[in-house]
């Protein structure tokens, strides 16, 4: 139900009623005139001109009607204007009051006041002021408009029908008499939201089509760049698979000269193995030739029989300068082994590279130093932190880009080498993996190995970055059912996150420090040896001194043993030999270290080819098991780099940045997309809501017509004593026109346009009547409208009337007797010198 529907229905059940109009200065009515009115069916009767249609104006008045609805071309032409011999009046007033026994205008009342009766009214004067009032005070119009709604009275309405409506009804068009039908049934607020609807139909209607060409434009962007990005994709495979056998090339010669460092190594190790058993033996002679210059000094002491004479005393002597000779030959040979240590030493590479050193030596505080010398680490865990960290132990950690790229600048310039830089403020930050994570909680597994170094923790982004989330563990059998996470054991075995596994005997890491040779090889340690033989020489020839001294006090007391002259004569012989086969086994010594040097030149080479080999490596980040063509020769290698690099070039100018730009605006697109889905969803819901709107009107109009229609028939039939009224609706139309078909009885149909004036004006009526019954109001004036009727007509009306008055209150304006007859009360308006009065009139009369 509609609000103007739930307001009828209000004001009629409420029993809301006219009690009595009064006007003063209105119009005609100068002095003070009260009308009251009743239920049931009341005339107003008088001549032509009398006024009794001002008593129908002043309630319009009151009810806010404009002038030109009330006869009038201004508002002060309602004043009285003196008549013919009177004085005007200064202003206009009129009350209407209005039962309220029920209380349907208690909300208008002040709080806890009660009143059977409420009056408004409304007053203007001839300054042109106009002032509405309730209850005798001063308000505003939408106060008065407000009661008029809840009481449900429309000047403007059907229920006030004023002269020439009934005409109006027959002689407007087809349309205009459509529209009464949407201004009874409230279509009008269905118009509005079509309106609404339509104008933002058409607004996303072009939001639409230029959205959809923008749309189509970024789709061909994509397009292009999907081409583009597919064929960049495709380089960049070509390149990965290129960069592979670059590194691939790398490792094949790396291994070669592995193998080759291997053998010289396996051969200098066998010939100081050899030098070592050498020194062994021509120790064991030294000790023999002790032991017979033991035995002459014992024959001399046999043949002294507890004196000393000059022989034995020289002999003493001659075994204390050959014992200084040996010394001084182990000497001389310390001194050789000292040198080619030293030697072996330098060659070994313990010192940074040549590049490395140039950088560390630049002045610049900005250059941190060398990854390895940032580190410090357990001696348990050396091996599988240096292997964990491989090439990257010689890389120079920086502080930013700028001092990264002015080192590498200043090694080009001045031709000194290759070297890795880590400038802090570019190198990623690595993150542990959630697999590498879980490992760690493996028995066996000992920690990531970033957390096994102390290092300054200005550094441990570097830390990171090297070590990544690399595990260390007890051993490969800690780790065999560990997948998908770099494993280094503390024997340096590997098991990457390929699932490929390296290692075995792990080669020491020569050069870094003492501890990686051999004891027997440390130069610290012979220089103290020859230390102790020196101490030796020293205390012999203080030994030969007393000697002499001896020898020069018992030089006459010198007798002959044949036996042991000759037993002494046998073992210096023996010694002889002896000497001559140090002489020989020191001489093999000698050729052997010969020979070591001489390979040693050469191996020097292969181990800085080697280097800058691993130099080269660590530009790429390839695992082993990555690596393809390991079992092919270096030139079978190149060869397939160069047919991907030959394709590469066939592929002319490629936009690498396609790739990330693809993806930016097919998100892009993606997302404009939904966007215009969203737009036409949009439209497809406001036409759906259009069609519904048009619906909702259609039904609320039909169901309105419908209504009207059964009682137009009806009251039709009523009026005519038979015959067909219907209400036709063109082409079931509700935008076109609506005819009024009337049969009379025994007459064909025909439109009200054809009938006679009579019948036009009773069809016309019934028409107005069927209204009045849809739009019930608490109350019902008709001004005239049987002036056209006949006598037998107006009969009918009267009846009619008399019927819909039965409860209701129904005012009539006329001056057709036969209508006065039929009312309950009457009153007679009457004019004299321009000023209408009026009176009760008894109807027996």
């Amino acid at each position: 139900m509609t609000e103007q529907e739930t307001e009828q229905k209000t004001g009629q059940e409420a029993g809301t009623k006219i009690n009595k109009v009064t006007s003063k200065g209105f119009k005609s009515f100068q002095r003070q005139t009260a009308v009251p009115f009743y239920e049931g069916l009341t005339a107003i009767v008088g001549e032509n001109g009398s006024g009794k249609s001002n008593v129908l104006d002043a309630m319009s008045f009151v009810f806010g009607r404009r002038s030109s609805k009330l006869r009038a071309e201004k508002m002060q032409q309602l004043i009285f204007n003196g008549g013919e011999s009177r004085k005007p009046a200064d202003y206009a007033k009129v009350t209407v009051s209005l039962d309220n026994t029920s209380g349907v205008f208690d909300e208008f009342l002040e709080e806890e006041e009660e009143a059977d009766e409420i009056k408004v009214g409304r007053k203007i004067t001839q300054a042109g002021s106009s002032m509405y009032k309730f209850q005798g005070s001063n308000c505003k119009a939408s106060k008065i408009d407000d009661i008029a709604r809840k009481a449900n009275i429309d000047p403007g309405g059907y229920h006030f029908v004023r002269q020439g409506k009934v005409t109006e009804i027959v002689e407007q068009s087809d349309v205009e008499r459509r529209k009464v039908i949407d201004e009874l049934s409230g279509v009008a607020e269905f118009d509005e939201k079509k309106e609404e609807a339509e104008e933002e139909l058409e607004e996303v209607e072009e939001k639409l089509q230029e959205q959809e060409i923008i749309l189509n434009e970024k789709k061909e962007q994509v397009d292009k760049l999907k081409e583009q990005k597919e064929l960049a994709l495709k380089y960049r495979e070509l390149e990965e698979r290129k960069e592979k056998l670059e590194a691939s090339i790398l490792e094949v010669r790396k291994r070669a000269l592995s193998n080759q460092l291997a053998n010289i190594n396996t051969d200098t190790s066998e010939k100081r193995e050899r030098i070592e058993e050498l020194e062994e033996e021509l120790e064991e002679i030294n000790e023999r030739i002790d032991e017979k210059q033991d035995r002459i000094e014992e024959i001399e002491d046999k043949q002294s029989q507890g004196g000393s004479d000059i022989q034995h005393l020289e002999n003493r002597i001659e075994k204390k300068k050959g014992k200084i000779e040996n010394k001084r030959d182990k000497i001389e040979d310390l001194e050789e082994t000292i040198g080619e240590l030293k030697k072996m030493k330098s060659r070994g590479g313990g010192n940074k590279k040549r590049a490395v050193k140039a950088v560390l030596g630049l002045d610049n505080d900005r250059i941190h130093g060398a990854f390895e010398d940032l580190i410090s680490v357990d001696e348990r865990f050396a091996v599988a932190i240096e292997t964990a960290a491989g090439g990257h132990m010689d890389d120079v950690v920086v502080e930013d880009r700028n001092t990264a790229t002015d080192a590498i600048n200043y090694l080009k310039r001045e031709s000194i080498g290759r070297a890795r830089m880590l400038p802090m403020d570019k190198i990623k930050d690595r993150s542990k993996s959630a697999k590498s994570k879980m490992a760690k909680k493996k028995k066996g597994v000992i920690g990531f190995a970033s957390e096994l170094v102390d290092n300054n923790s200005k550094f441990d982004k570097a830390i990171r970055y090297v070590f990544s989330d690399t595990l260390i563990a007890e051993d490969l059998d800690s780790v065999k059912d560990i997948d998908g996470v770099r494993v280094v054991t503390l024997d340096g075995d590997v098991m990457s996150r390929g699932g490929a596994m390296s290692g075995g005997k792990k080669k020491k890491r020569k050069g870094n420090s003492s501890k990686s040779l051999s004891k027997s090889l440390d130069p610290e340690a012979k220089k103290k040896e020859k230390e102790e033989v020196e101490d030796k020489i020293e205390d012999l020839q203080k030994d030969i001194a007393e000697l002499k001294q001896m020898k020069e006090r018992k030089e006459e007391e010198q007798e002959t043993d044949e036996e042991l002259r000759e037993e002494k004569k046998q073992i210096r012989e023996k010694l002889q030999d002896m000497r001559d086969e140090h002489q020989e086994l020191y001489s093999e010594k000698q050729k052997f270290k010969s020979k070591i040097d001489q390979v040693g030149s050469k191996k020097a080479n292969l181990k800085a080819e080697l280097d800058n080999v691993k130099e080269d490596q660590s530009e790429y980040d390839f695992d082993e098991d990555e690596l393809t063509g390991l079992d092919s020769s270096p030139e079978e290698l190149k060869t397939k780099k160069r047919k991907i690099v030959k394709k590469q070039n066939s592929m002319g100018p490629v936009n690498m940045r396609a790739i990330e730009e693809y993806k930016e605006k097919k998100e892009e697109y993606d997302e404009f997309k939904e966007q215009v889905s969203e737009i036409r969803q949009e439209k497809l819901e406001i036409e759906d809501m259009i069609q519904e709107i048009e619906q909702e009107k259609r039904e609320r109009f039909m169901k309105t017509l419908k209504q009207l229609q059964n009682s137009f028939t009806e009251i039709f039939e009523k009026l005519f004593g038979g015959g067909t009224g219907k209400l036709v609706l063109e082409d079931d139309d509700i935008n076109k026109g609506l005819k009024i078909r009337a049969a009379p009885p025994n007459k064909d149909p025909h439109i009200i346009t054809a009938l006679s004036g009579g019948e036009k004006t009773m069809t016309a009526i019934a028409f107005v009547f069927a209204i009045l019954e849809y739009e019930e109001s608490p109350f019902y004036i008709m001004d005239e409208i049987d002036a056209a009727l006949d006598t037998t007509n107006s009969k009918k009306l009267s009846e009619i009337l008399k019927e819909y008055a039965e409860g209701n209150q129904f005012i009539v304006i006329s001056h057709n007797d036969i209508t006065v007859r039929h009312a309950e009360r009457a009153y007679g308006v009457s004019m004299r010198d321009g000023v209408s009065k009026v009176r009760s009139i008894e109807l027996d009369e």
